[in-house]
Formats: C-alpha cells, sequence, structure tokens
C-alpha cells in the first residue's frame, strides 16, 4: 500500500454509517456475508470484563500509576477504578480503526513491550504537530495528522487552553450493565494479535452515552450496542466482519486567532 495513504480496517456486519472515503466500488458481497454471520450469531450473554484472578502480579504497582496527576485529570468527574481485564469480554462501539504510517506501529509496540501496566498507564502523548505562525494576520495555526489532537480547557486563568493528543490510558466502561472499550483500540487490536488477551485498565462507571464516550454520530448508535448481536472488540480480527480500503490522510487543524472588539455594554455607556 502507499505510504501516503491510511489504511482503515472497518467492521462491516452492522449497519454502514455516510463514510465519504468508503470505496463504492467495494464487493457488496461482502457486507451480505458479515451480516448474515452476524445474525446467525447466538444471542450476547453479559458478562463480567473484570478478570478476579492474575491481580496479585499487578497490584503493587496500581497504587503508583492510581496517584497520577494526569490520570486524575483525565478522569475528572466519573467513578473509576482500576482491575485487570478480558479484552475478549469488550463491546466496541467504534466502527473502523486506521492505521497511518505517520504513527507508531502498535504491534510493534506490544512485541517490545513486556511490561503491560506500561501499556496502560503510557507516558503522556507528545503533541506532534506542523506549527504556523502568521503575524500579520494575528493567528496561530497547529496542522497535524494525529486524530486526537484536540483543545483543552481549564480554570487556570495563566493558561486556560492547552493542546493534548489523547489520553494515554487504556480505558475500559461499564454502561447499562454491558463492558465497552473506552479508549485503546489500537493498542487492543494489536494485544488480541499476539494472543494477550487479560491486561489493566482504567475501568469507568459510566453513567451516560457521552461519559461512556460513544456520543460521536461516526460510533455505533445505542440500539446497536444494546442488540442481541452487538460489535465486540474481538471482530476487528475477523477478515469475514471487516472490510480494508485506503483513504487519504486526515489532516486536524486547530486555529486559534487574535481579535478585538468593542463590548457593546462599554460602547453604550460611553454615549450616554
Amino acid at each position: 500500500m502507499s505510504r501516503e495513504m491510511d489504511r482503515i480496517r472497518e467492521l462491516a456486519g452492522w449497519d454502514l454509517d455516510a463514510y465519504e472515503y468508503r470505496p463504492a466500488s467495494h464487493d457488496g458481497c461482502a457486507y451480505i456475508d458479515a451480516r448474515r454471520r452476524v445474525s446467525e450469531r447466538q444471542p450476547f450473554e453479559v458478562s463480567s470484563a473484570i478478570v478476579d484472578q492474575g491481580l496479585a502480579g499487578f497490584r503493587e504497582s496500581f497504587s503508583s500509576y492510581a496517584a497520577r496527576p494526569d490520570l486524575h485529570a483525565e478522569m475528572e468527574g466519573l467513578e473509576w477504578s482500576i482491575c485487570v481485564v478480558d479484552l475478549r469480554c469488550l463491546l466496541a462501539f467504534q466502527r473502523r480503526l486506521c492505521f497511518s504510517s505517520a504513527l507508531p506501529d502498535m504491534s510493534a509496540s506490544v512485541q517490545r513491550e513486556l511490561d503491560l501496566v506500561t501499556l496502560t498507564f503510557g507516558p503522556a502523548k507528545p503533541v506532534v504537530a506542523e506549527l504556523i505562525h502568521d503575524e500579520a494576520r494575528r493567528h496561530l495555526v497547529m496542522r497535524s495528522r494525529d486524530p486526537n489532537l484536540h483543545f483543552r480547557f481549564s480554570s487556570d486563568a495563566s493558561a486556560p487552553v492547552t493542546v493534548h493528543a489523547g489520553s494515554p490510558f487504556f480505558e475500559v466502561a461499564q454502561y447499562r450493565g454491558r463492558w465497552f472499550l473506552r479508549d485503546g483500540y489500537h493498542r487492543a487490536y494489536a494485544l488480541l494479535r499476539a494472543g494477550i488477551f487479560k491486561l489493566p485498565a482504567v475501568v469507568v462507571q459510566a453513567k451516560s452515552i457521552a461519559e461512556l464516550g460513544a456520543d460521536r454520530p461516526w460510533f455505533f448508535p445505542e440500539e446497536i450496542l444494546f442488540s442481541s448481536t452487538p460489535p465486540l472488540v474481538t471482530d476487528f480480527l475477523d477478515d469475514a466482519l471487516t472490510i480494508e480500503y485506503e483513504r487519504p490522510p486526515l489532516i486536524r487543524t486547530l486555529r486559534v486567532t487574535l481579535e478585538e472588539t468593542f463590548a457593546s455594554s462599554m460602547l453604550s455607556g460611553e454615549q450616554s
């Protein structure tokens, strides 16, 4: 495949959203066969993703990682804990995985990384972006191929806006009695391919679809997630349930512009 293109792996056994980069010429039989396979599944049986056995090997590490300030900042307002989970029990609300040549190869990282705790509690992700400062137009532009790049707001008046590259933590959430992968899809895919099923995770007790993190229009809707045959994280490994295609690289642009305006209240006060 061309190094200039991103590779997309998409779950095809459920409804398809309106995604302009999905080739219209893709083999329609693949969709039909994937949907047939899903319809023939046994009804999904809910079981806890928490692993009771094997905790001792990780427990000593939990206390130090649980004290990380960036973890507390990431989980602010949420009910959470740290547990060992089984990836095979998790549902997927994400439709697609994007494999970009501009991002690290998670499969290689898994092969190198012997400490699963480090995969769960990675260091803060660095911001990798092109910075353009246009003094004449009084704006600052950041461009990046990192799909997780975003602004984050704080109550610190000296730095009310910061740039983040996404959560470095492996996150699972329980919502309405079911267990979901909340963050860490590429890590989960690489771990499952390597035959690794159990690892520590930050477990969130979500009280809403927003706390779950599945409130974006390009994710699977609730009626599919709570159907009798919902998508599983392990389904990303099944060639019969997925399609692959290439897509142009996604460029995320963050723009800050300095503007000056007269406050209407101040102006009216001066004229009175």
